[in-house]
């Protein structure tokens, strides 16, 4: 493949499933990346503009092989990334593995600080490039038992203005999305948990109902665009109204 590429993470479920099916439709080039190979190719063994990248974000050797298959296929470099790729967990304050908060911090923090200091060289993205980050409602509310997952996501929000400001001057927008609760495989494994009572409660909490992946790929979309060529630094609450009540 030539030309440049969006970068999606978590690109075989949910939300970054969604992105890429979006920007694929729109005629862009992905590299669609994760975990799962398996998925990876399921998902888009016929789709000639995504190139498939398994590996595992968390560990140095994944990294390398990322940057080393970008640069093999896409000689343009980056002009897109979304970083969707996360894993949750659940547990009351006492009872959080310090190994369990490693690796949430490794996938929801350190892996973009890393990809951005790497895109941000010559000649590893293209002009005008943008990039969006995901993060949650977790991070602002007091949620019981999401202390290690809210942690993450809080410290991703937190380098997003500095690090913006040094990828300006570099041609490349770097704004985030924060999402309420949407219905992904993730999402679903604690949902399905709830009670009928907490399950009406929640959707109450939402006038707008609950999020849906395609919605958050459209607002991902958008920032991603030139027609969001003004809008730098920038946190996006995508939350179906929930804030409002």
């Amino acid at each position: 493949m030539a030309g440049s590429c969006t970068v999606v993470t978590g690109a075989a479920s949910g939300i970054g499933y969604a992105v890429a099916l979006k920007l694929i439709a729109a005629g862009e080039q992905v590299a669609a990346v994760d975990l799962n190979a398996d998925r990876l190719e399921e998902r888009f063994r016929e789709t000639p503009n995504a190139c498939r990248i398994a590996c595992d974000l968390t560990s140095a050797d994944g990294f390398q092989f990322l940057t080393s298959e970008i640069k093999r296929n896409f000689a343009d470099g980056v002009k897109g990334f979304v970083h969707a790729a996360g894993i949750d967990m659940m547990a009351p304050l006492g009872m959080i593995p310090a190994d369990a908060m490693h690796k949430l911090y490794s996938i929801h923090t350190v892996f973009p600080v890393q990809f951005l200091g790497w895109m941000a060289k010559k000649p590893n993205h293209a002009p005008e490039a943008a990039c969006v980050l995901i993060s949650s409602l977790s991070a602002h509310e007091g949620a019981k038992g999401h202390v290690a997952y809210a942690a993450a996501k809080g410290a991703a929000e937190g380098f997003l203005k500095p690090a913006a400001a040094e990828l300006l001057g570099k041609g490349i927008r770097l704004n985030a999305v924060v999402l309420g609760v949407v219905e992904t495989e993730m999402s679903m494994g604690w949902i399905r948990k709830l009670s009928s009572d907490q399950l009406a409660a929640l959707e109450k909490d939402y006038p707008l109902g609950l999020g849906k992946p395609e919605a958050v790929a459209d607002a991902i979309a958008f920032l991603l665009s030139t027609n969001a060529r003004w809008i730098v630094g920038q946190t996006l609450v995508c939350d179906g109204g929930h804030s409002l009540i």
